[in-house]
């Protein structure tokens, strides 16, 4: 008895899924667990794994096409059984027409294509994206730490591995972003990554598909994917929600001074959004009036504080979140701000990882804005605004110094806030980034 393949549903917006490519052909051996195809969702590529062994019995949709949730794509089967076509199922393509491989023919592997390594002569599982990734980089595979469910190494393995070169400024601003240097291309001298290559890799200076024809007649694209959820979740938030947007200055000179310290001594590497996420989630614990959300006619108060990180992506915005926030260290909180900002880039995160949050901080400081009003993120009551750093001169006693401010701005959805409540939390969270002594040691 064939066992289906269906689309399935990977988020509770997610209506229908885009087939990336297959991972396997007709014929070739599929054991439980093991990823047979890629899809597309409006916010991660995902692979679906096979949910029996078998052979892939027929593919019924290609690589490319839209298919609603919990369709029938394809079939797993027995070796030797044949395919007919059932009454759900979608009227096979010339592609789809190729016949089947004999019982007799050869198997492809079910593990992970090995690469021995000149240098150990040892054989290093790895995924064909890896391989690649590594013979463009020249990179023996044997160097690399794999996490791969099977024990394989795969592509984020290999670029984490990369080293690149980067101006001061580019690498300061990609650590802020979350982003892989290594997923960048350089335009300095020698291939050196520079500030431009980062803003561009963040989209702002990425050329949109909107070029106007010669008769200066309008384009109109459809919103679809991942634009045509964040119009809607967008709209749902200033409809249902009346936001008030406060803001405040942060004096985070000793927070730099501390984090220049920590950069040097260390090798996990710290971002000032790693201080802002870490002191949110504090303040979070001391304010549970603010982690809430509305439901109807209640507030949901929730026990655990699961953080969500605004990363901007070339076509769209999307929110992975960090679960009990709270619990991490400052450097634990590093490392987990840059894999999932990586991953989000790379439209690699699990549903499990952009659901559940219960407030949101987003960073425009890269974008030197000292001030903005961010967005409610639906169904959360509380968004934080991390803003640009500031030199200014301030008298001390008889002194000028140079000191360095931070905006903050917070939206609040004042169905669940009010002012005062949220002016609290604003102003423990300011005092934590201006005392960040009180952040590393806890």
């Amino acid at each position: 008895m064939a066992t289906e393949i269906i689309m399935p549903k990977l988020g509770m917006s997610m209506e229908e899924g885009k087939i990336v490519r297959w991972l396997k052909t007709e014929g070739e051996t599929v054991e439980t667990g093991e990823p047979i195809l890629e899809v597309e969702t409006d916010k991660v590529n995902m692979e679906v794994e096979a949910l029996a062994s078998g052979i892939l019995l027929k593919i019924l949709r290609n690589p490319g096409d839209v298919v609603p949730v919990t369709e029938i794509i394809g079939y797993i089967g027995e070796p030797g059984e044949i395919w007919t076509p059932g009454e759900n199922d979608q009227a096979p393509t010339a592609h789809q027409e190729r016949p089947m491989a004999p019982e007799s023919a050869p198997q492809a592997p079910t593990t992970p294509e090995f690469r021995v390594s000149a240098e150990q002569g040892i054989r290093v599982p790895a995924t064909p994206s890896a391989r690649r990734l590594a013979a463009e980089k020249g990179m023996d595979l044997s160097t690399v730490e794999a996490t791969g469910r099977h024990g394989e190494i795969r592509a984020r393995d290999v670029e984490k591995t990369i080293t690149v070169s980067a101006t001061p400024l580019a690498r300061k601003m990609a650590e802020a972003e979350g982003i892989s240097l290594s997923n960048l291309t350089g335009t300095g001298v020698g291939g050196r990554i520079t500030k431009e290559d980062v803003l561009t890799r963040l989209g702002t200076a990425v050329e949109a598909d909107t070029t106007l024809p010669a008769n200066d007649a309008p384009v109109r694209k459809k919103m679809e994917g991942m634009r045509k959820i964040i119009a809607q979740r967008m709209l749902q938030s200033h409809l249902q929600a009346p936001p008030v947007t406060q803001h405040m200055r942060a004096d985070v000179t000793e927070l730099l001074a501390l984090r220049k310290q920590l950069n040097e001594m260390m090798e996990d590497q710290t971002s000032i959004n790693d201080f802002a996420m870490k002191a949110t989630a504090m303040a979070l614990r001391e304010h549970p009036e603010m982690n809430v959300s509305v439901d109807g006619d209640d507030l949901v108060y929730h026990p655990e504080i699961n953080l969500g990180m605004a990363v901007a992506l070339e076509e769209g915005l999307i929110v992975p979140v960090i679960p009990m926030a709270d619990g991490l260290s400052l450097t634990a909180m590093a490392r987990k701000t840059r894999d999932l900002a990586a991953r989000a880039r790379d439209r690699r995160l699990g549903p499990d990882e952009i659901t559940g949050g219960t407030f949101t901080v987003s960073n425009m400081g890269t974008f030197d804005l000292f001030a903005f009003t961010p967005i409610l993120n639906p169904p959360e009551a509380g968004i934080l605004g991390v803003c640009t750093v500031e030199k200014q001169l301030q008298m001390a006693g008889d002194k000028i110094e140079e000191r360095s401010f931070m905006g903050l701005s917070l939206t609040f959805d004042h169905r669940a806030i009010d002012g005062a409540q949220s002016a609290v939390f604003l102003g423990r969270v300011r005092s934590l980034l201006e005392r960040p002594l009180e952040i590393l040691i806890r």
